[in-house]
């Protein structure tokens, strides 16, 4: 788990993060999610700085680490029958790769496409190949 993500799930730091967030740690956070960490660039981290800084999300951001037990509402995944594609980085350090099998065992009918060389942000470091998949998926949903 990225280190600005553990700081915002401890009640004390978390008020912290809402008003001081390094550049450096947001750099770090990338890094991690990222399955290749020469994608992180400058610009990117400037992207997410600046997204970091607008009013409010920080403190929504802290809010959301505080809400809920992680994976409380597992159970519900199973009811659903919507059509679902589950896009997947094969090396997504954040939430690993068996919990998109998990998520292909529960949903009925779902389709699971893993990107082996990506990370948790596939749609990110491969933005074609990840709408491809997409593409692929709603035109087989309209057949």
């Amino acid at each position: 788990m990225p280190v600005g993500f553990r700081l915002a799930r401890i009640p004390v730091l978390n008020h912290v993060t809402q008003s001081l967030l390094p550049r450096s740690l947001i750099a770090a956070s990338l890094r991690n999610v990222y399955a290749d960490p020469a994608k992180v660039t400058p610009e990117l981290v400037d992207l997410y700085f600046d997204m970091t800084a607008r009013e409010g999300n920080r403190r929504a951001l802290a809010q959301r680490f505080t809400q809920s037990d992680f994976g409380a509402h597992a159970s519900r995944i199973a009811a659903l029958t919507l059509p679902t594609l589950i896009l997947w980085g094969g090396r997504d350090r954040l939430i690993p790769p068996d919990n998109a099998a998990h998520f292909h065992q529960d949903i009925a009918g779902s389709r699971l496409v893993i990107f082996d060389e990506l990370g948790h942000v596939p749609h990110e470091e491969d933005p074609a190949r990840t709408v491809a998949a997409v593409e692929e998926f709603l035109d087989g949903e309209g057949k």
